[in-house]
């Protein structure tokens, strides 16, 4: 599809109902994060919609787990809560569809077992401590480095409570039959991943992904550097 039939979707198509309901000085077009540790900056935020565009051919591929962390990422830098992010969604330009989802239930829907933004951007700037690179860049964690890591999801990992689920660590539905353990069919399937990652009771210790640099195609006599000093990848 051409650039002009893109352009010409963006102006008749749920964009222009967005244009309609929000004004210019809600927008901001390429939003930094004030306080980062690392150098990122989103496509648009519109009166607390943080949307991301994306162009290529297959608008399923679109939608990868790579996405929807950049997504969280950009919303956990605002740390300051600067643009007020109450919910994030895609803009596919070939095929003019605009998708989006409250934070909440985008955290539903990636599983995360902790869901409370304040507490979430808060270490997630722990983990970033010391970085100075940018968002994209490709990272090799020490092995000092890979263990404040490992020590920090240690501390975070959630405890599910009593009538709780063991994946989610949410409330159980209420059941008149046998107590459950889980509280969806995915979380159960899920339990089994997890599980044998050693991230459930019962399964072995968990391993951070090892430094790879064999995908890395240096020039003689280069030398790599560590940008940061609290992510291991």
């Amino acid at each position: 599809m051409s650039v002009v039939a893109q352009l010409h979707k963006a102006a008749h198509g749920p964009l222009e109902a967005l244009r309609a309901r929000t004004r210019p000085e809600d927008s901001v077009t390429g939003p930094t994060f004030a306080g980062a540790q690392i150098t990122a900056d989103a496509d648009i935020v519109v009166d607390g919609l943080l949307l991301d565009f994306k162009s290529a051919r297959h608008p399923l591929a679109e939608m990868s787990q790579r996405t929807a962390w950049q997504l969280i990422g950009y919303l956990l830098l605002d740390a300051t809560d600067r643009f007020r992010i109450d919910a994030i969604g895609l803009y596919l330009t070939r095929s003019g569809v605009l998708a989006s989802w409250p934070v909440d239930e985008f955290f539903a829907l990636l599983g995360a077992c902790r869901r409370d933004l304040t507490e979430l951007r808060g270490v997630f700037a722990e983990l970033l401590t010391g970085c100075r690179g940018q968002a994209d860049a490709r990272y090799f964690g020490t092995e000092q480095e890979t263990e404040h890591v490992r020590q920090l999801l240690q501390r975070l990992a959630p405890i599910a409570g009593p009538g709780c689920c063991l994946v989610c660590t949410q409330p159980l539905p209420e059941s008149t039959r046998q107590p459950r353990t889980f509280c969806t069919t995915r979380c159960r399937e899920r339990s089994q991943t997890l599980r044998r990652r050693g991230l459930l009771p019962g399964g072995p210790t968990p391993l951070l992904p090892a430094p790879s640099k064999e995908s890395l195609d240096l020039p003689d006599g280069a030398e790599l550097v560590s940008l940061t000093a609290g992510i291991s990848r």
